[in-house]
């Protein structure tokens, strides 16, 4: 998996070309073809690798408190108009498949706002987190992972520089790095920042398919029973 993500990493400064005319690969570094990890590919990829890595790679008999629970807060800000801020909550579990590796399901609230917009969403995410560090006392991790998302008013709405007009039910994805800063064996801290996509597939046709996409950070507590 490692060697994946390094290969993400290595070709993304020759993929700019294949973002539309409206994106910049720093705001969406994840997004270039194929990977496109804030599209449907962001719970595809990482579930592929789960399973390949549940297939080919031992168990670790060593590993404890495999579970945790968690809660977490975020803003991401739009960078495409009309620059939604967009704030979250979830509450989640996460499943410790190898020291490397882990999987799990959060749901969520989502509150967009700006100057047309000011929906609530619900959203369900099963996700995978990918450890190049996972010591005693802290880890870093990467995530991704996609999801479904149904709002109280269709989302996004029609702007003077874009008349399309969303759905209220869409696809949620995300992905970023992150940290778990441990205080004792139970409990811990989370911090990192992600990318934030919402949009419906283009299921109705992409004139119904404006789409949301946003940066920013996220902080909560996570807790091992």
């Amino acid at each position: 998996m490692f060697v994946f993500i390094a290969v993400i990493f290595l070709l993304s400064p020759r993929s700019y070309a294949q973002y539309p005319p409206q994106d910049h690969w720093y705001s969406n570094p994840l997004g270039f073809k194929p990977v496109q990890l804030h599209t449907g590919m962001g719970f595809l990829i990482p579930a592929v690798a789960v399973g390949a890595g549940l297939l080919l790679t031992k168990k670790d008999p060593d590993l404890q408190q495999r579970l945790s629970i968690y809660n977490e807060s975020g803003v991401s800000w739009g960078y495409k108009y009309p620059y939604t801020l967009m704030t979250q909550n979830s509450t989640g579990i996460n499943f410790q498949l190898r020291r490397w590796m882990s999987a799990g399901i959060e749901a969520g609230v989502y509150f967009p706002r700006d100057s047309v917009n000011t929906s609530v969403g619900l959203a369900i995410r099963p996700f995978a987190r990918f450890y190049p560090i996972n010591r005693e006392g802290w880890n870093l991790y990467f995530e991704s992972g996609g999801g479904f998302i149904y709002f109280t008013d269709a989302f996004p709405l029609p702007t003077n520089q874009d008349d399309r007009r969303g759905t209220y039910f869409n696809g949620v994805t995300k992905y970023g790095i992150g940290s778990e800063i441990r205080f004792n064996a139970s409990t811990a801290l989370l911090l990192g920042v992600r990318h934030v996509h919402v949009s419906n597939g283009d299921s109705k046709g992409v004139e119904r398919n404006p789409s949301h996409d946003s940066n920013g950070f996220y902080v909560g507590f996570s807790f091992r029973p």
